[in-house]
C-alpha cells in the first residue's frame, strides 16, 4: 500500500513538473515568436516532453495558453465544497476564497500569468477558449452555490450575479495588473490581490449608480 502511493505521488508529481515545463516554455515563446509560429512539435521538443504526453494534459495551445489564469479557477472549484460552508456574505465568502487561492499560486506563477493575459486579449482562438473555460467554470461555481441556496428565492439568479460579479472583478483586476509594460518582471501576487479586493469593494456600489 505504501509503495503504491509512493508512486502514485511521484508519478502526480512528474506529470506537474512536465506540465509546468511546458507553461514555463510556452508563455515567453508565444509572447517572443508569436502565437501562431509556435507548433506544439517545437513546445514539446523544447519542454522535453512527448506530443503524447502534451495532448494528455491539454487540449491544445489555446488551452495551454490559458493555465496561468484557468488553474485558479481549477483550484478554486476544487475547494468550493469547503469556501461555501463559510459563513457571511456570498460575494465576500467566494471574493475571499478568489484572493487565497491566487496568494497560493505556485512560485514563478506572476510571469506566465501576466503573459496569458495578454495573449488572450491579443487572438481571437485563446479568447474564444478562454470564453467556453469561463462558462463551464461560472456553470459548475452556480450549481454548486444554488444547491446551498437551495430553497431561497432565486437561488439560481442570485448565484450567477454572485459568480458574474466575481469572474468580472477578477478579469478588471488582472487587466490593470499586467498592463505596465513592465509587469512580466515587476508585478507581484500581492499587488493583484489588492486590485481583486479593491474591484469586488467596488462593485455593490456600482450597481447603485444611477444615471441624472
Amino acid at each position: 500500500m505504501t509503495t503504491s502511493t509512493g508512486a502514485g505521488t511521484l508519478r502526480t508529481r512528474r506529470i506537474a513538473r512536465s506540465r509546468q515545463r511546458l507553461v514555463e516554455v510556452a508563455l515567453p515563446a508565444f509572447a517572443e515568436r508569436g502565437y501562431d509560429a509556435v507548433t506544439v512539435d517545437w513546445l514539446c521538443d523544447q519542454a522535453e516532453v512527448s506530443k503524447r504526453s502534451f495532448f494528455r494534459y491539454f487540449a491544445g495551445k489555446e488551452d495551454l495558453a490559458l493555465t496561468p489564469l484557468n488553474d485558479v479557477w481549477r483550484t478554486l472549484i476544487a475547494e468550493l465544497d469547503e469556501v461555501l460552508a463559510r459563513r457571511g456574505p456570498l460575494l465576500e465568502v467566494v471574493g475571499d476564497a478568489l484572493v487565497e487561492v491566487v496568494e497560493r499560486m505556485p512560485p514563478g506563477w506572476e510571469r506566465p500569468a501576466v503573459l496569458s493575459a495578454r495573449l488572450s486579449g491579443t487572438h481571437r482562438v485563446v479568447d474564444a477558449a478562454g470564453m467556453l473555460v469561463c462558462e463551464r467554470f461560472t456553470r459548475q461555481v452556480v450549481d454548486a452555490i444554488a444547491e446551498r441556496l437551495d430553497g431561497a428565492p432565486a437561488a439560481d439568479l442570485s448565484a450567477r450575479v454572485v459568480c458574474a460579479v466575481v469572474v468580472t472583478a477578477h478579469r478588471a483586476a488582472v487587466d490593470a495588473w499586467c498592463s505596465p509594460p513592465d509587469a512580466t518582471t515587476s508585478a507581484s501576487r500581492a499587488e493583484l490581490c489588492a486590485l481583486i479586493r479593491t474591484s469586488l469593494t467596488a462593485a455593490p456600489a456600482a450597481l447603485e449608480l444611477t444615471l441624472d
